[in-house]
């Protein structure tokens, strides 16, 4: 179990799709800023609207508690960037592919049945997979993190970003990592199951992108009951994750639910990989 494990850190660092990844997510952080950016110099006159294809229907920034204009960085923050990068799925999707690439590469190389070939169990070889990909997911998931708060010094300045309530980022990113790593579990079996790569990569996505649709439809067959599907299933709580003033009930069902799917993705791929032919 050690050596498979070593191995797979050592891919696990020399993999160049990870840098690629962090590269990707550092880009859509800078972009989201910019666009921020952009929108308060619109609203403040500076530059014409629908400048650099950021276009404001609604001239004019909030106001703030003391009357004064409010500016959309001010407004958004470091926290509604966070948001917007994990609730609003630029990290799963970019997770998505590094797991995938990651996972799927071992069957169209021949690694898994030269591993099976030497008399490890399966179930060996599929935790030694496991748990590097959970690595791999908050890793990455934590260096986003880092990333989009450092850069918000130099497009927030000092004085605003120095305002920002650390004690919410720290819960919101944990309360993301929890579910990052659930949701890792969730694409590495994506992957177990179709071995190969297009595939993969793309049931991954979809099930990133239009579960959460399935689930709102369920709430509404099911809307005159007080359970809905929705606050159980791992990507409509990574989407529905509050801020600010993080209630306890969404905590206590947040690591319930991702204890539930941790343990039925898991479950579901070891069965799968010990029973299926590995070609």
């Amino acid at each position: 179990m050690l050596n498979l494990l070593s191995a797979e850190f050592y891919k696990l660092r020399k993999s160049k799709a990870i840098y690629i990844g962090i590269l990707v997510a550092a880009a859509l952080v800078l972009l989201l800023y910019g666009s921020l950016a952009m929108i308060d110099k619109i609203n403040q006159g500076e530059v014409a609207n629908g400048t650099a294809g950021v276009k404001v229907s609604q001239v004019g920034g909030g106001m703030g508690t003391d009357g004064a204009s409010q500016s959309m960085m001010q407004e958004i923050g470091v926290i509604g960037v966070l948001l917007q990068m994990f609730g609003g799925h630029f990290v799963g999707i970019i997770a998505a592919v590094l797991v995938s690439i990651f996972v799927i590469r071992e069957f169209s190389t021949g690694t898994i049945k030269n591993l099976v070939g030497k008399g490890y169990s399966r179930s060996t070889i599929f935790f030694a997979k496991m748990i590097p990909v959970i690595v791999l997911m908050l890793v990455f998931e934590t260096v986003v993190a880092a990333v989009t708060i450092c850069m918000g010094i130099p497009f927030m300045g000092w004085e605003l970003f120095s305002a920002t309530v650390w004690e919410d980022v720290v819960v919101y990113v944990g309360l993301q990592l929890m579910f990052g790593a659930v949701i890792a579990i969730i694409y590495m079996l994506a992957g177990e199951l179709t071995r190969n790569l297009a595939a993969g990569i793309s049931v991954s996505i979809g099930v990133l992108l239009f579960s959460t649709t399935l689930t709102a439809g369920l709430d509404l067959v099911f809307h005159g009951m007080e359970v809905k599907p929705s606050e159980y299933w791992i990507l409509d709580l990574v989407s529905s994750c509050p801020v600010a003033d993080f209630p306890a009930e969404f905590m206590v069902r947040g690591v319930l639910v991702s204890i539930v799917w941790f343990l039925i993705a898991t479950v579901l791929g070891i069965l799968h990989f010990c029973k299926a032919d590995v070609k």
